[in-house]
């Protein structure tokens, strides 16, 4: 059983979430309705289609509930304060109060931008709500809505802290292009997340919303009390520094005159010292000039003295080597003439042996 009622006469179950997560399309599909042909009328663009709380009515293991869907909480397209008194209108109208709050999330969306949904929702409904949230991942991909690790090995931490709050209340809306209504996985999912509604222990209550309102009045206007302290405190803190500016420009003043009389005084002494030492660098300039000359001159004098000497070593050298030639030519000739005489005597005695055997 499923159609758009004003009516709101059962415990109710809220669907939660920015626009375009997937609220409308899981409520058709808990409808058992078509996911963009039910009850709820569902967008393809990032404009909110959902501007107001409507209701349909719904049976899960033999009871019924009032399922809602609500405007997307948090969109900047949207004026929020709107948002929230339609949703707080609704809520008042649920006199057997809200069962359980699907937030919609995308699972592609592991953002800082969901923790802020997260607690958008929280500050809203207060604190005592967070025992009625079940999260309800979409826009998963096949594997995820096939295999539930799948999805969990996507989280990141504060979507791990998220789901622990809730005491591990987290299902996955099927997709029914990858697995039709009448797939077994299809009706698994949506099979968990009504298991979960039906587990919830009490109700919801307007009472609650009322007390969260009051106190989120409160502290706005706390927060406004604040502000306009803190803006008294602002203008006293300006005005204090107002004059003590002005108490400060005419030290300042009186202490430029005084800086400028005393700049006049260094520079003059400055400009005194200067040319001092401008005479002083000069006749030092002067007196190393002269003594770099000396030296200069001391140094072309021990470079010529090594030049003649080394000149004299030369000669010298090659005078030796000269007579040290001469000596390896005249020793040579000796040993040439001794082996001329060794060859000639040897000769003569071979000789004189072929003589000895001819008389013989």
């Amino acid at each position: 059983m499923s159609h758009i009622t004003d009516d709101v006469s059962y415990p109710a179950i809220l669907l939660v979430g920015k626009t375009g997560a997937g609220k409308s399309t899981l409520g058709n599909l808990l409808l058992k309705q078509p996911h963009d042909d039910g009850p709820f009328q569902v967008s393809a663009d990032m404009e909110s289609v959902t501007q107001e709380c409507s209701t349909a009515i719904i049976s899960i293991d033999g009871i019924t509930y009032n399922i809602i869907d609500t405007p997307g909480i948090f969109d900047t397209q949207l004026v929020t304060d709107k948002i929230f008194e339609e949703i707080a209108k609704t809520v008042k109208k649920c006199n057997y109060g809200i069962k359980a709050i699907l937030f919609v999330l995308e699972a592609k969306r592991f953002s800082a931008e969901q923790r802020s949904v997260l607690e958008g929702i929280r500050n809203f409904f207060g604190e005592g709500a967070i025992d009625y949230i079940i999260a309800v991942f979409s826009h998963a991909t096949k594997s995820q809505i096939r295999d539930r690790n799948v999805m969990q090995k996507a989280w990141n931490a504060p979507v791990l802290s998220f789901i622990e709050d809730i005491k591990n209340r987290w299902g996955i809306s099927p997709n029914s292009d990858y697995f039709p209504p009448d797939d077994y996985i299809h009706q698994a999912r949506l099979r968990e997340i009504m298991t979960f509604i039906s587990s919830m222990r009490g109700v919801y209550t307007a009472e609650q919303l009322e007390k969260s309102l009051q106190e989120q009045e409160k502290a706005r206007r706390q927060k406004e009390e604040e502000e306009e302290r803190n803006k008294q405190e602002h203008e006293e803190k300006l005005k204090d520094i107002a004059r003590k500016e002005a108490e400060e420009t005419h030290k300042r003043k009186v202490e430029q005159m005084e800086r400028e009389q005393k700049a006049k005084q260094e520079y003059e002494e400055n400009l005194k010292r200067k040319r001092q030492e401008e005479a002083e660098e000069k006749h030092r300039q002067m007196v190393e000039k002269m003594k770099q000359e000396e030296r200069e001159r001391q140094i072309q004098e021990e470079n010529l003295r090594k030049k003649q000497q080394e000149e004299t070593e030369e000669r010298y050298r090659r005078k030796l080597e000269q007579m040290r030639q001469e000596q390896e030519r005249e020793e040579e000739l000796i040993r040439q003439q001794e082996r001329e005489w060794e060859l000639r005597r040897q000769q003569e005695k071979e000789e004189e042996l072929r003589r000895q055997r001819e008389r013989e």
